[in-house]
């Protein structure tokens, strides 16, 4: 039986006629049918539809017919509908209070979104200045949950978070959850937890539970070596880079040169040293190379190798439900809940990346990296090189060490947990040389006529 076999779909309207074209192709190329009665209405992710349609039909956006492909059967409807009115997102909330308001929102044909992510227009908080001092957009609306506004009285608002250099290095030095980078001797303090799936993970010492060792400071994002893209320069001709499913973006992390945030210059040499200590609580086998997070450039000083697995394996692959977390990720939220830009079937890969994507997409989950912008936005994959490139970020990040027999390695792993920018990539510098017309004579000459 043909995938969308009794599937009698009608496009919407507002749908591009090359868009409207390339949908109808692929969906009667699986066995649907334009002809009526309609079961179906297919609409752009993120668009409007008539009213007309509402509650007599499927309504669904294009995501859905793609992701129903690459994953060779159909793909519930209510995951991925179409946003008729409200994108809604909390925060401070209990978790009793976020199933209860997501779990309405939806019902009502809204879509619940776990993060702040650029098509949000609802935020609900306990109150404006709350903790988590979301960046609130003109097109979204704050919902005060401790004091409900009288209807049509809502109006945007700003929470603009606080970037004083003081305030983080406080948040990092006295939140709980995590080590300042820049406390000496902190290798006193954390011991390895062995034989985890992924490798020995770092863990706090002394606890009567174990909690993954969380390091967090201040850093540059080098320009250098910078692979957090969304495919991060992966090349299937090149046998040294394995499977696409094992992909890890990485980038490297250098002493700030910002003058208000003087303390991540000044701290770094102690945070090397702190992660050196790290790696030297394993015993030595002998004969063994060591793969060290510190990484030593000639001109460049050292930096500090991150890295963040881009995929995981789904419950499928896995052969049923695990709890465990891999040390590239975190219990992540499902990116079907983040929006289409952040899909794994629409992952912006290079073209030379797309057919092993499709390989992969049936099997694993994409994990976005969790980094957020300044107004503590997700950022989305077609933004990671411009907004991280090059900028003064925040950094709270696990750290893990495998011994790999086979060919004799220490393998140690800084592994992002979270990134919030704090000062932008600085712009490259400017020449009165470039963008000039060759035919105009010596521009050094011009001047001085």
């Amino acid at each position: 039986m043909a995938l969308f076999n009794d599937v009698h779909y009608v496009l919407a309207s507002s749908t591009q006629a090359g868009r409207h074209k390339k949908l109808s192709a692929l969906l009667d190329l699986h066995g649907a049918t334009s002809a009526p009665p309609h079961t179906h209405i297919i609409a752009l992710a993120g668009s409007h539809i008539q009213r007309e349609y509402e509650g007599s039909l499927h309504v669904v956006s294009d995501m859905w017919v793609q992701r129903s492909v690459v994953l060779g059967k159909l793909q519930p409807t209510k995951a991925l509908t179409v946003n008729v009115s409200v994108v809604a997102c909390a925060t401070d909330l209990s978790q009793w209070d976020l199933e209860v308001l997501s779990a309405g929102i939806t019902s009502l044909g809204g879509q619940w979104r776990t993060a702040l992510t650029r098509d949000v227009t609802h935020l609900f908080a306990l109150h404006k200045q709350s903790d988590k001092q979301f960046r609130i957009t003109q097109n979204m609306n704050v919902l005060d949950t401790a004091t409900p506004p009288a209807p049509g009285k809502l109006s945007p608002s700003a929470l603009i978070p606080p970037k004083n250099p003081a305030s983080v290095l406080n948040k990092l030095k006295t939140s709980p959850g995590g080590f300042y980078a820049g406390t000496p001797r902190l290798a006193y303090r954390a011991e390895y937890f062995t034989g985890g799936r992924d490798g020995n993970i770092l863990i706090t010492k002394g606890l009567d539970h174990d909690e993954e060792f969380i390091i967090r400071g201040v850093f540059e994002i080098s320009r250098k070596n910078f692979f957090f893209t969304p495919d991060g320069d992966f090349n299937p001709a090149n046998v040294f880079h394995g499977r696409l499913a094992d992909l890890k973006l990485s980038c490297r992390l250098t002493a700030g040169r910002s003058k208000a945030f003087k303390f991540s210059s000044r701290d770094f040499p102690t945070v090397v040293n702190n992660l050196s200590a790290f790696e030297n609580l394993v015993p030595k086998e002998r004969y063994y190379e060591t793969i060290s997070v510190i990484q030593d450039a000639i001109g460049h000083g050292r930096s500090i190798k991150l890295t963040h697995n881009l995929f995981e394996a789904n419950d499928e692959a896995q052969g049923g439900t695990s709890d465990e977390d891999g040390n590239g990720s975190t219990a992540i939220t499902h990116p079907d809940s983040l929006g289409s830009e952040f899909d794994i079937v629409t992952w912006p890969v290079a073209d030379r990346c797309k057919g092993h994507l499709q390989d992969v997409a049936s099997k694993h989950n994409i994990c976005p990296l969790p980094a957020y912008d300044q107004n503590h936005v997700l950022i989305p994959p077609l933004q990671y090189e411009a907004k991280l490139k090059g900028a003064l970020v925040e950094v709270h990040m696990a750290f893990y060490h495998h011994r790999v027999k086979k060919s004799r390695r220490d393998i140690f792993e800084a592994v992002l947990r979270e990134l919030i920018v704090l000062s932008p990539p600085a712009p490259m510098p400017s020449s009165r040389f470039k963008r000039r017309r060759l035919d105009d004579g010596p521009c050094t000459e011009r001047r001085n006529k």
